[in-house]
């Protein structure tokens, strides 16, 4: 008898192992596949659609999210674990990107400036080709004028190339947390109830992030891709990374995570306040309403994202 049940004990332990397989195989599915199309919506959409106002309102909508994904959603994730360090740890990932950027700025060939600087202005807010008009004679007149078409400048794109690189790279280490955190678990219900929870700021997410590179990479359409399915695929490993793994070590659970989620809620600042924002509010024209859009698009943004965060708190 005592053989019989404990067999059967076992045969319920596997089935209900390979339930938890199943599910978490479906999260994969689920968080793979709607990441990569949330994301690339706007990649292909904005190419056919590419009104300077609807790409600006849709980047500050993205900040605004962005900025809530930081201090509403991973900020206090981090208090949990790490009470007394969390916004040291926090600005330090903010700091750590911009060193990185000022480093990346200073080796750039060109970057450094100085008092030579070209006859276009390397701080024009212009995003196309810079025309000046250059006067090549004391003459008044303008037969010996000429146009010049004076190339972008290139550490402005070297700087952008940064803030995108850094977005990506704190959106894929918080999302290979999430996933983590999901491969982890022990039973069904809570595989799906995690799943629900990351789904519904995730896909917000990865529809901003898509805003945000298809508006620097112009018509190469392949590098959006590749960093949107880098992106879907960051909640992907760490789910089949939590599976390999089992149970891991409190250390780990109790220590690297809360670290590395700070430093990537960091990354996330340093993008929105330092790069994002600053672009976009450069862009506008003087007695146009494009501030005013932008302020409630990034308004929109904040209030749809602490509202997703604040929802899955409580559940």
């Amino acid at each position: 008898m005592a053989a019989a049940a404990g067999s059967e004990a076992v045969l319920r332990s596997s089935a209900n192992d390979s339930d938890d397989d199943g599910t978490k195989l479906l999260a994969i599915f689920v968080l793979g596949v709607g990441s990569l199309v949330c994301g690339l919506i706007p990649v292909y959409w904005t190419r056919q659609r590419s009104k300077p106002t609807l790409i600006t309102v849709l980047l500050c909508f993205g900040a605004g999210v962005l900025l809530a994904t930081a201090l509403v959603h991973m900020l206090p994730e981090v208090r949990l674990l790490l009470p007394k360090y969390a916004e040291v740890m926090f600005c330090a990932g903010y700091f750590l990107i911009y060193a990185v950027e000022e480093l990346v700025h200073l080796c750039t060939p060109g970057g450094g400036g100085g008092d030579g600087e070209d006859v276009c202005g390397r701080f024009s807010c212009c995003s196309g080709e810079t025309v000046a008009l250059i006067n090549r004679s004391h003459s008044t007149s303008t037969s010996n004028s000429e146009v010049e078409i004076c190339p972008p400048p290139a550490d402005g794109d070297s700087d952008a190339g940064t803030g995108t690189f850094s977005l990506l790279l704190a959106l894929c280490v918080h999302s290979l947390l999430e996933g983590l955190a999901i491969g982890v678990q022990t039973s069904s219900a809570k595989v799906l109830l995690l799943l629900g929870a990351v789904s519904a700021h995730k896909f917000v997410v990865a529809f901003c992030l898509g805003v945000e590179v298809s508006s620097h990479q112009g018509s190469r359409r392949s590098s959006s891709l590749v960093q949107i399915v880098i992106f879907s695929l960051g909640s992907v490993s760490g789910i089949a990374i939590g599976m390999a793994l089992g149970n891991l070590d409190d250390t780990f659970n109790q220590l690297v995570i809360p670290v590395l989620q700070a430093v990537a809620g960091g990354t996330l600042l340093y993008v929105t306040v330092s790069e994002v924002l600053p672009r976009e509010r450069s862009k506008k024209k003087s007695g146009a309403l494009e501030g005013i859009w932008q302020l409630v698009a990034m308004i929109g943004g904040f209030t749809v994202m602490s509202f997703l965060s604040m929802a899955i708190s409580e559940g």
